[in-house]
């Protein structure tokens, strides 16, 4: 499939349609190319400081007709989700535009007291005080939400720090990670699909594999990422393009093959551990035990401390889980077969790099957050690559 045979492109703005308050050359040509042949455009930016009213306005000033309906930024989706979770309330660390999104749907924009949340955005004229008594207010209570994480944006100037600069602020003085709504979360990517026809198929435009690439792949779509060079990234990273192009004007006169999308599973890691899983069996071998996260269950895991070996992470969990328990480690790394993801406390998804340790006790209570769960239902309960390891396990045993 050419990339011309989509019926829609999802495009970045910054660094695919303008950088500044500069066009890029052969855009507008290109937009023109796209609109004459039908395609759908959508506009997706991470930028939390305008309304979409006012980036409408900006690409209408540079030459490019869009309806505001065409127009999907950070702030906007924001706004969309946040009465979901039954926000009404929030103290922003942003631009006068990202507040006017939020009081569209509802929510009170206030400046004092304790708020529902913290909503933190990017704005040139962004006061200290406010990302400080942003802060504050995460410590009392107030739930901390970011627009996006982008560590910066092109200028023409050169790159500047952006709103994940301000969020690393409040993440560092509060010690709270926050729910993160822009790209490459799927939120922005599944309200412009939203919009769109049925059936219609999506490409995927953007400069940045951190947030556009990924994003799309996230969500199961194709991407086309504006680039002098291609990133080297290994097979199965989900930042790795379907094709490179040096613009925007050479992507639609070029109209390359985009290989199709291979079914993954899209669950991304922030980051990659070392680390031991355990399998603790009960003597009958008709019981696991497992630990609650958030909404879903998991094999316990630890990750090694600095000098560790896994032998004493095993031993050091093992006495968290089974106090007062003597039991034999049985080590088994052969049983890792790919990738093994858990997640830590806050929730963040991580890539586990360590042996299974598979123990077998007779009856004993658990501690530690963990509990019993029966094989049979525990099938269920965990996500597929940690049921695969309890597959091997039971395997091993046999």
């Amino acid at each position: 499939m050419r990339a011309l045979d989509f019926d829609a492109w999802l495009l970045d703005l910054d660094g695919v349609v303008y950088v500044g308050d500069r066009l890029l050359p052969g855009v507008a040509e290109a937009l023109a190319t796209l609109r004459a042949t039908g395609k759908h455009l959508r506009f997706l930016t991470n930028d939390p400081r305008p309304t979409r009213e006012q980036l409408a306005e900006r690409l209408r000033r540079l030459g490019i007709d869009v309806a505001v309906e065409e127009v999907v930024t950070c702030g906007w989706a924001t706004a969309r989700l946040l009465p979901q979770l039954g926000i009404g309330s929030a103290y922003v660390v942003g631009s006068v535009g990202l507040a006017e999104e939020l009081a569209r749907v509802g929510i009170t924009v206030v400046d004092d007291g304790i708020p529902d949340a913290v909503v933190v955005g990017a704005d040139e004229r962004l006061d200290f005080r406010r990302v400080v008594k942003g802060s504050l207010l995460v410590q009392r209570g107030a739930r901390f939400v970011a627009t996006n994480a982008d560590a910066s944006y092109p200028m023409p100037f050169g790159t500047v720090p952006a709103t994940g600069a301000v969020v690393c602020a409040i993440r560092l003085a509060t010690g709270q990670r926050p729910l993160v709504v822009g790209k490459p979360e799927p939120l922005m990517f599944q309200l412009a699909l939203e919009t769109l026809p049925m059936g219609a198929t999506a490409l995927v435009i953007g400069d940045r594999v951190d947030s556009d690439v990924l994003g799309a792949h996230r969500v199961g779509l194709p991407a086309v990422l504006l680039a002098r060079e291609a990133p080297a990234f290994p097979a199965r990273d989900l930042r790795r393009p379907e094709r490179i192009a040096t613009s925007l004007a050479e992507l639609v006169a070029t109209s390359p093959e985009i290989p199709p999308r291979p079914v993954d599973d899209v669950r991304w890691p922030e980051r990659v551990v070392a680390g031991v899983i355990l399998v603790v069996l009960d003597e009958t071998i008709e019981m696991v035990a497992l630990v609650p996260v958030a909404s879903s269950w998991m094999l316990p895991w630890v990750a090694l401390e600095p000098l560790e070996s896994f032998a004493d992470a095993a031993e050091r969990l093992l006495a968290r889980i089974l106090p007062s328990q003597p039991v034999t480690l049985t080590f088994r790394p052969e049983l890792v077969d790919g990738t093994v993801l858990v997640s830590d406390v806050d929730g963040a998804l991580i890539q586990l790099a360590g042996p299974v340790v598979v123990v077998r006790i007779t009856g004993s209570m658990l501690a530690g957050g963990a509990e019993w769960r029966e094989i049979a239902r525990a099938r269920q309960l965990l996500p597929a690559d940690q049921a695969r390891v309890l597959e091997s396990a039971l395997s091993a045993l046999d």
